[in-house]
């Protein structure tokens, strides 16, 4: 079927490849539920941890145009190349806007979405032209039905801006289709297929600058100077390696009570703390987001405060566990690991809420803009879940203690909240 050419065509153009089309579709579709869907749905992997994956993407569209060129059936391929470029592009969305007034993020946002919604459209409507050989009125008709049904989706998950730039999209394809189209002579369509190969290469190299680009961009990840995603403070952080496991058996503590009443009191008092980075990462992105799309998701309302009073109350948590933690320390032997445990977590605790500060002044500086919004629900988007990342690896260091049966008394409990904290975020992507 590769080497067929379609009724009608002077210069005999062969077709693009069966598998290319399918796997462009697949692509196309894959990109756009990626950019429409939020942070949490699992698929967002691909489009930010696994962003390294687009970069596979360009070996693959580069080394499959190879084989095409080779074959004759570049020049006709070549408009299925897109979303394999776009792919490293749109990984990059945060890092592009970064700094941006609220006008040019909307602008920028709605030429790359413009280009994601149109991808999955023309991959389909360009392999039932190859395909099935329709009519000119047929194909037109055929990406009209798909831009339309897009916009359902434009509304439902976007916002005004994104609807009317579906709409200038269905105009401007309605022009266009209703255009005649120009006959190809055999010297033009080979002057085509020569140019095809160096137009590959030109996209994949500018796809791949733009990619290194902008995740290599000197500054703060995000445009916010949170060290969890700036990769210039790696030592920033809290440092797990200060206190030292001993190298005893755990023993059950003189006063087990006091001892699981603490570890209580602090798994409590970060899960109270999380809470509030929720409250404030979910509303500060649904503002930013009614802002960029001119959406109307409902708000909290006052949710700055809201959010600010529950990292008070965890505080007050933390000061009460702080108090009695003396006491625990004195009936502990130094050599107990039950005690590096306690320490660790108190120290963690202290360094948690020192962070609270700094991001309550960081964000109040974000939001006396919109487009600083964005950089705010990233900090309580990055430390919430940093805050669980951190307490995972606390939990594995010290799981002689954990998992000792005579200390499961005093610890299950303050195991299973401190789970439940990292896997309040485990499956978040951080970013927009």
């Amino acid at each position: 079927m590769t080497g067929a050419v379609v009724p009608g065509s002077p210069a005999g153009a062969a077709r693009p490849p069966l598998w290319l089309v399918i796997a462009t579709a697949v692509m196309a579709i894959v990109l756009l539920v990626m950019s429409i869907t939020e942070t949490s749905f699992k698929g967002q992997y691909l489009i930010d941890q696994g962003e390294s994956l687009s970069l596979v993407g360009l070996v693959f569209i580069l080394l499959a145009g190879l084989y095409l060129h080779r074959r004759d059936q570049l020049a006709a391929s070549l408009p299925l190349v897109m979303p394999w470029l776009l792919y490293p592009v749109i990984t990059q969305g945060d890092q592009i806007i970064d700094n941006l007034s609220i006008t040019w993020m909307r602008i920028i946002v709605h030429v790359l979405l413009a280009a994601i919604f149109a991808a999955p459209v023309a991959a389909i409507v360009y392999g039932v032209k190859w395909i099935a050989a329709p009519s000119r009125r047929t194909l037109l008709n055929i990406a009209l039905a798909l831009l339309v049904a897009e916009l359902w989706i434009a509304y439902q998950f976007l916002g005004l801006l994104m609807i009317g730039t579906q709409l200038a999209m269905i105009v401007f394809v309605l022009v266009v289709g209703l255009r005649g189209t120009p006959t190809e002579t055999r010297t033009a369509a080979a002057k085509r297929s020569s140019r095809a190969w160096w137009t590959l290469v030109l996209g994949v190299v500018v796809s791949a600058a733009l990619y290194l680009g902008f995740k290599n961009r000197p500054g703060a990840y995000q445009g916010s100077p949170s060290y969890y995603m700036d990769p210039s403070q790696p030592g920033a952080g809290f440092n797990l390696a200060a206190v030292a496991v001993p190298a005893a058996a755990p023993v059950v503590s003189i006063n087990p009570d006091a001892a699981r009443a603490v570890l209580t009191d602090y798994a409590d008092s970060l899960h109270l703390l999380l809470d509030g980075y929720y409250v404030l990462d979910r509303n500060y992105n649904y503002h930013f987001h009614n802002e960029l799309f001119l959406q109307s998701t409902p708000l909290l309302p006052e949710y700055r405060r809201a959010g600010l009073n529950k990292i008070a109350d965890a505080n007050r948590l933390r000061g009460q566990a702080d108090a009695a933690a003396t006491a625990v320390f004195a009936s502990l032997p130094a050599d107990d690991p039950l005690a590096a445990l306690v320490q660790d977590v108190k120290g963690y605790a202290a360094f948690s809420f020192d962070r609270a500060a700094t991001l309550e002044r960081m964000s109040a500086q974000f939001e006396t803009t919109k487009a600083g919004l964005q950089h705010a629900t990233h900090i309580y988007e990055g430390e919430g879940k940093y805050l669980g990342v951190q307490l995972a690896a606390l939990l594995d260091k010290h799981r002689v203690v954990l998992t000792a049966p005579a200390a499961a008394p005093v610890v299950s409990d303050f195991a299973a909240k401190c789970r439940a904290i990292h896997e309040k975020y485990a499956n978040r992507i951080v970013g927009f």
